[in-house]
């Protein structure tokens, strides 16, 4: 059967089919929402350690990736500490923090900003107080409780951000501000401090 014109019921159902097609799009596209990034309130390190449940000064001895146990389908790191100083809470000679994230059998899960360990190296780790279900990163401001300490030798040791870099001056606790970067002890005093007040 055909319309006046020449034109079949084909070009109706044409009409009908486009625009259950665009709706059908615009749905879709209505309900995609954009990856939801993770987002830390930026801490002074000073807020840091008023919060910090433990504060050490430890050097890297072992980092294990392994299958999480409660979900294998997700990664986790366990690094392993000696502790050199204490700072704050109840800390023993040897520790081990785990987070979210890693690498097994050649497949690697990262999770963005989080930290990435090697043996040797030494810092100043302010932790959260332990929590079930465990946090993603037990660091302090999930990345930001973490500080590397580079020299051997304490009395010339200096403080920087967990990168190597050195610290901005106002990340500083108030009593390691001076010329040049902090020493480890007066980066320690100033974390003791903020304990304080």
């Amino acid at each position: 059967m055909t319309c006046s014109g020449g034109v079949g019921w084909g070009a109706p159902r044409a009409v009908l089919l486009g625009t259950a097609l665009a709706l059908a799009m615009f749905t879709v596209v209505a309900t995609i929402r954009p990856a939801a990034a993770t987002t830390v309130e930026s801490l002074t390190t000073s807020a840091q350690a008023a919060t910090a449940d433990r504060i050490f000064v430890g050097t890297v001895t072992a980092v294990t990736s392994r299958p999480n146990a409660a979900t294998p389908k997700y990664f986790e790191t366990v690094v392993g500490f000696t502790v050199e100083d204490t700072v704050a809470g109840g800390v023993p000679a040897t520790l081990e923090i785990t987070l979210s994230g890693g690498e097994v059998g050649g497949i690697r899960q990262r999770v963005d900003g989080m930290p990435e360990f090697r043996i040797g190296e030494r810092y100043v780790v302010l932790l959260e107080a332990d929590r079930e279900p465990r946090l993603t990163s037990p660091l302090v401001g999930f990345n930001q409780g973490l500080y590397r300490v580079v020299g051997a030798d304490r009395a010339t040791a200096v403080v920087r951000d967990r990168n190597g870099q050195p610290l901005a001056t106002d990340v500083m606790p108030a009593g390691a501000r001076s010329a040049g970067e902090p020493s480890l002890d007066a980066f320690l005093d100033g974390l003791r401090a903020a304990r304080t007040r």
